[in-house]
């Protein structure tokens, strides 16, 4: 009976998995066929079309797209990550007076959505004569609220103070103790910040059809948005587009998962 119960309890996540899985089976499917046969035959069965699309999205430039994404979602991730780590670092190890103020006005800031931003952030990256390169989409994660305040949370419960004072009698410096003391106690959390910075910078549509207009500076959102009007809605070419933008946020996850669940797990134990 208690077999039974159990059983019973995951189907629900079952289902909620299934329900997620069958949009990217269809998309898979799509890249096997071509946009006649989409409209025309099952798409739950593969196709034949898969090397067509795959020649059409590469003669189309997708790898360079692909490289720019991958690069600028790597810089992003580790921008983010350097500046919010030291951030969260001064906040936690320092006494001064406005320390309050700025944590407070790091939490509301996080509540003003990017889009309000996104004009007076592209005037000035205009103005600094940087409109079509790809530092726009970099130097914005240099600034993450969230990521000062993902990391100050963890490092106040995960870095002791006294090691702090002790490697600064060692004659330690600031950056020195910070490199190599606070950084490596606070992995699990790098980890999943990189992860989801780089998952939003990968992902990112809005902030790079703003400041991008060359072609060939385009990221992979903005390629397979081109595909409607260089291939006339060439729907197999999107479908195997997307199945290979995809590839690279499994191996991520993949990869970090590990950093990711001992992060929950370190939070949910320290409370």
């Amino acid at each position: 009976m208690k077999k039974f119960k159990s059983v019973w309890q995951y189907i629900p996540l079952l289902l909620i998995s299934f329900i997620s899985i069958v949009p990217f089976y269809f998309i898979i499917s799509m890249a096997t066929h071509s946009t006649t046969e989409i409209y025309n035959v099952d798409i739950f069965l593969f196709g034949n079309q898969l090397l067509e699309n795959l020649k059409t999205i590469i003669s189309g430039g997708f790898l360079n797209y692909y490289w720019n994404t991958f690069y600028t979602s790597v810089l992003s991730g580790v921008l983010c990550i350097l500046i919010s780590a030291m951030a969260a670092y001064g906040l936690t190890v320092y006494k001064f007076k406005s320390r309050k103020f700025l944590k407070t006005f790091i939490v509301a800031s996080m509540m003003i959505p990017g889009q309000i931003s996104l004009i007076g952030y592209t005037i000035e990256m205009r103005q600094l004569n940087l409109i079509n390169t790809h530092l726009p989409l970099i130097l914005t994660w240099g600034a993450s609220a969230y990521g000062v305040f993902f990391i100050l949370q963890y490092m106040k419960s995960s870095l002791p103070m006294e090691l702090v004072e002790s490697a600064r009698i060692d004659g330690s410096g600031e950056f020195r103790t910070f490199l190599f003391i606070s950084v490596p106690m606070i992995k699990p959390v790098v980890g999943t910040l990189f992860m989801l910075i780089f998952l939003w910078s990968w992902n990112n549509f809005l902030m790079p059809s703003t400041v991008l207009t060359q072609s060939d500076k385009f990221t992979i959102p903005l390629g397979i948005q081109s595909l409607t009007t260089a291939y006339t809605q060439d729907w197999g070419a999107r479908g195997a587009a997307l199945t290979i933008s995809v590839l690279p946020i499994l191996v991520i996850f993949a990869i970090g998962s590990k950093y990711f669940i001992r992060g929950l797990a370190a939070g949910a134990i320290k409370g």
